[in-house]
């Protein structure tokens, strides 16, 4: 079987199936740096601050252009038995549609688009299957559901939390798919919709909200970054006024790891949630390093 993973959760999920050598090809994006690079973003973003990468995004998302080029050559010579895609966010990455007319007639398209935590495990069984490793994608479905078993058990009966989850500081975006759902399992009431999109909010719907806590996990980013993010989005005078910001409640997290990618680290996201809501319950149970508080 040779694979072209466009997607970072899916590049994920093979390497914990040992199925490393059955990937030819990945995205820019994904952690596995030892493989072949066929779609890169049109926009450079790394040194852009976040405000200017929406602006930016949303002009070419306007215009109606691609925000990703893809090696549709270098794929063709790689011979790929299957092209792994995603349609969860047309800014996060290519979009199956689009890799599907671009490579039409060279290798099938196997689009990916969890919106729940179900789907998301739902996901590890099907790629297991389709690269031959179901037993292998079973035993790690276990593990996973083991995790987040264990933090739906542990807050049941403890107080529901208001904890605001932002996908995006510049302009605030509120998290979506499977992110509120994390949050409500581990105890706590996010300002986002489990199963629908993240969108645009005002800082003073996030008055509104009234959240006891805050958590900050911009989408693909690392602690550090979020942290260094965090220093300016601290200053905004209605943040000041928050129970969250008042009560030093305000909490950086890795999302690049564990919350922008819907893959084998589902459960660990479980975990960190369940630390920063209901520390009393869940201290020391996240992963070392995965958030930090502001």
């Amino acid at each position: 079987m040779r694979v072209v993973s466009l997607v970072p959760s899916v590049t994920d999920i093979l390497v914990e199936l040992g199925a490393v050598d059955e990937i030819v090809a990945v995205s820019y994006a994904c952690s596995l740096k030892s493989k072949p690079v066929v779609v890169k973003p049109v926009i450079k973003t790394e040194d852009l601050p976040p405000d200017e990468i929406d602006r930016r995004v949303s002009e070419a998302s306007r215009r109606g252009e691609s925000l990703y080029s893809l090696d549709v050559e270098r794929i063709k010579s790689l011979r790929p038995d299957v092209v792994f895609a995603q349609d969860v966010c047309d800014v996060c990455a290519i979009t199956s549609s689009r890799v599907s007319i671009s490579l039409h007639g060279i290798a099938p398209v196997i689009g990916v688009h969890p919106k729940s935590v179900d789907e998301v495990l739902e996901d590890i069984l099907v790629i297991g299957k389709f690269v031959g490793r179901l037993n292998e994608a079973r035993e790690l479905l276990g593990k996973i559901k083991e995790k987040i078993d264990f933090v739906r058990t542990r807050a049941e009966g403890l107080p529901k939390i208001k904890s605001a989850f932002l996908e995006w500081l510049f302009p605030l975006f509120c998290s979506g798919h499977w992110v509120p759902e994390l949050v409500e399992i581990a105890g706590g009431v996010d300002i986002g919709v489990k199963g629908s999109h993240s969108r645009r909010i005002t800082f003073d719907e996030l008055a509104l909200f009234q959240s006891s806590k805050i958590i900050a996990g911009p989408c693909g980013y690392g602690l550090d970054k979020v942290m260094k993010e965090l220093t300016i989005f601290v200053k905004h005078p209605i943040l000041k006024t928050l129970e969250a910001y008042v009560r030093n409640e305000i909490y950086a997290v890795d999302a690049d790891t564990y919350f922008s990618r819907h893959g084998p680290r589902i459960g660990d996201a479980a975990l960190i949630i369940g630390e920063i809501i209901h520390p009393e319950t869940f201290r020391g149970y996240a992963p070392p390093d995965s958030f930090k508080k502001w």
